[in-house]
């Protein structure tokens, strides 16, 4: 049986030409037209709506300093989350390794499993980030955030494992180190990874990762990405397995209705991914571990409308039975065992949000839960 979850975004749309503006020094008003507390009180709804029909996990994101998501520690938000939440398992999409120390993460799973009880589960995404803002914020350097990841997977996945550590890295030196409240099992399968550089890939293939496909590109760039994953995983002596993906959807009675909904917001949430990552930039292809980026920046600059448009192009909206085509399409050429949906993005109202999410409660939800799927054959993969 396929698993569905939703996920909680917390952006703060409106607020993006402000935000630049007083990044270039100019007078802005002291807050946001809409004020940052009032999204994250309002898409707590969201969480209660998951638990109440039937969705299997609740994922959060990690961002720093700008509108785009502003979600700073998701395991403190999912903390929260499941005090006001009965039965649905909680997820990161994800927890960017590089910002921190991966000893404390380890805990901080810990902790929340405890307050889970046996029950429900914690699924631990982990990345690598891509944010220049973000790494210069949190006092980072990003050229050291490969080496940072590939030392954090390590110590974080033999934690989750056994409870106990000992490493010896350029970053992290740890000697005998027993985690409290003593885990109560072994948590390393909970721990997925996003990666969208091939640099990620290799690193989370060779540790036995299985991979979280979060789509920040074109749904064929991000398949291209899993498949080389899958070939990379056989070469490392591991048996297939299946990924868990990430889309963005908007349900509505007529597909009119639908379209015009997904047109708007989608673009948004795109043209709100372009401002954050700064991908009209120049300055990823010059980043140790991001040199890949270059070419998108490149390409982005000559035309954003691919990227724009991508998300509306490409990910399910529409009437029920339009999303659960093409959420079926997707799910059996990824080889997914859950898929994760946004319903609220962009400058899209909480009230639309909750329309869109529960008519996807009513009639999607019930058909996606039983698609099954193979894990993408090493024959197809790149």
């Amino acid at each position: 049986m396929m698993r569905v979850g939703a996920t909680l975004f917390n952006q703060n749309y409106q607020d993006w030409d402000c935000y630049e503006a007083e990044e270039r020094g100019e007078a802005v008003p002291k807050e946001a037209v809409k004020p940052d507390r009032e999204v994250f009180l309002e898409e707590l709804n969201i969480a209660r709506i998951a638990d109440a029909t039937g969705f299997d996990t609740l994922w959060t994101i990690e961002h720093h300093f700008t509108p785009y998501t502003m979600v700073t520690n998701p395991l403190q938000y999912l903390t929260y989350v499941a005090g006001i939440t009965k039965q649905i398992d909680l997820a990161t999409m994800v927890v960017v390794l590089p910002w921190h120390n991966p000893v404390r993460v380890a805990e901080d799973i810990n902790m929340l499993d405890t307050f889970l009880g046996p029950d429900r589960e914690i699924i631990c995404g982990v990345g690598r980030g891509l944010g220049r803002r973000e790494y210069a914020g949190l006092g980072i350097d990003q050229g050291e955030a490969r080496a940072r990841f590939d030392e954090s997977i390590q110590v974080l996945r033999e934690l989750l494992a056994t409870g106990r550590c000992d490493f010896s890295g350029q970053h992290y030196n740890i000697e005998g180190l027993r985690l409290r409240p003593q885990p109560g099992r072994d948590l390393s399968r909970n721990l997925w990874c996003a990666g969208g550089t091939d640099e990620t890939v290799e690193i989370i293939a060779r540790h036995d990762i299985r991979p979280l496909v979060i789509p920040t590109q074109s749904l064929g760039l991000s398949l291209d990405t899993a498949r080389r994953y899958a070939k990379l995983h056989s070469e490392a002596g591991y048996a297939p397995g299946k990924s868990k993906l990430a889309l963005w959807t908007y349900v509505a009675e007529t597909e009119a209705e639908a379209r015009a909904g997904a047109e708007r917001y989608m673009v948004e949430y795109a043209d709100s991914a372009l401002r954050h990552y700064e991908l009209l930039g120049s300055h990823l292809g010059k980043i140790k571990g991001y040199e890949s980026y270059g070419a998108v920046q490149d390409a982005l600059s000559s035309d954003p409308t691919p990227f724009l448009r991508g998300f509306f192009n490409e990910h399910p909206w529409g009437t029920p039975e339009m999303v659960i085509e093409r959420t079926t399409e997707l799910a059996q050429q990824f080889g997914v065992d859950e898929i994760s949906f946004i319903f609220k993005y962009g400058s899209m109202p909480i009230e639309e949000a909750e329309q869109s999410m529960r008519l996807f409660a009513k009639e999607v939800l019930p058909e996606i839960k039983k698609i099954d799927t193979h894990p993408i054959a090493i024959r197809d993969a790149a």
